[in-house]
């Protein structure tokens, strides 16, 4: 009689070949031979009398019973590793991985840090930048900070800080290009985000101008570039609130339409919610308190 649990090693080989796509880059990341990796997914279609893979245009592609086991595969492997790490940490310093934005880690998260630390001296967070979506980080994580809701099986996702947009500029660009009324806004040097393309002609939509073709104007890959590029006098960057406390505060930045503000989705946080963890149910609860913080003061502000 076969048991509940199919062979592991197999397992993780079918994981890693979903997951990219692959059986070449598979092989390569679990250090083993195409062949072998072959041989692997063979014995786990045997013992499930089931075809998980199909040859396609792209390479191998999993079958829809392939793909919907993947899930519970992936989160099973995920609870091993996690439970792996805080064993093999017994005593010491607890590790949380954190993956946000660049401009998140930059403008909010590690200012705010030291706080944490100075109240858990036995817990490090250790974070990393990146931009891809969650289905395309190989990375393991605790936390992923994102402008958007996410999913994945075994975590949890939710919205923790608010994003309320508006246009911001440098005292000198302002003495220099006066914007009395929205519409002035077409005549100025517009500073955009390669990743956020839109947000310009949602801002105008929203407070009516009415606008005609593609606007013109610079274009950065990250938010904190087009911030710095706003800062020296450059143009007029769509400023997150959350993100330009310190420059707002400062007045390094000043928003020439404060009370004119676009909604956006928000910032969420997807993290571990299926295993008993209180140090990371500490730094989420300490993450959403300081998130609230910032979204009431954005509030306040609006008047």
């Amino acid at each position: 009689m076969k048991t509940r649990l199919p062979p592991l090693k197999p397992l993780r080989v079918f994981e890693a070949v979903v997951r990219t796509g692959s059986l070449t880059q598979a092989a390569a990341e679990l250090h083993i031979t195409h062949s072998a990796v072959s041989q692997q997914i063979k014995l786990l279609e045997q013992y499930f009398g089931v075809t998980l893979f199909a040859r396609g245009q792209r390479g191998v592609e999993p079958t829809e019973a392939a793909r919907l086991f993947f899930t519970d595969v992936k989160a099973g492997l995920d609870r091993i590793a996690l439970g792996a790490e805080q064993l093999l940490n017994t005593g010491k310093v607890r590790i949380i991985r954190v993956s946000c934005t660049p401009s998140m880690a930059m403008r909010w998260l590690i200012p705010r840090l030291s706080s944490f630390q100075i109240e858990n001296p036995r817990v490090e967070i250790r974070v990393t930048t990146s931009t891809m979506a969650v289905e395309a980080i190989k990375e393991p994580f605790d936390v992923l900070i994102r402008r958007s809701p996410m999913h994945r099986a075994d975590y949890e996702c939710i919205r923790f800080l608010d994003d309320v947009l508006t246009p911001v500029a440098s005292p000198r660009y302002l003495q220099q290009h006066p914007l009395t009324q929205p519409q002035d806004l077409l005549q100025a040097s517009l500073l955009h985000l390669s990743s956020r393309s839109e947000t310009w002609t949602r801002w105008f939509v929203e407070v009516g101008v009415p606008i005609k073709g593609q606007l013109p104007g610079q274009i950065y890959e990250h938010f904190f570039l087009s911030l710095q590029a706003a800062l020296t006098d450059l143009g007029v960057a769509m400023g997150s609130l959350a993100l330009m406390e310190d420059d707002l505060a400062h007045g390094s930045l000043l928003p020439p339409f404060p009370h004119l503000r676009l909604q956006d989705k928000g910032f969420h946080l997807l993290y571990r919610a299926s295993l008993q963890d209180p140090v990371l149910s500490n730094f989420i609860a300490w993450l959403q308190a300081k998130g609230r913080q910032t979204s009431e003061s954005i509030r306040v502000s609006a008047g």
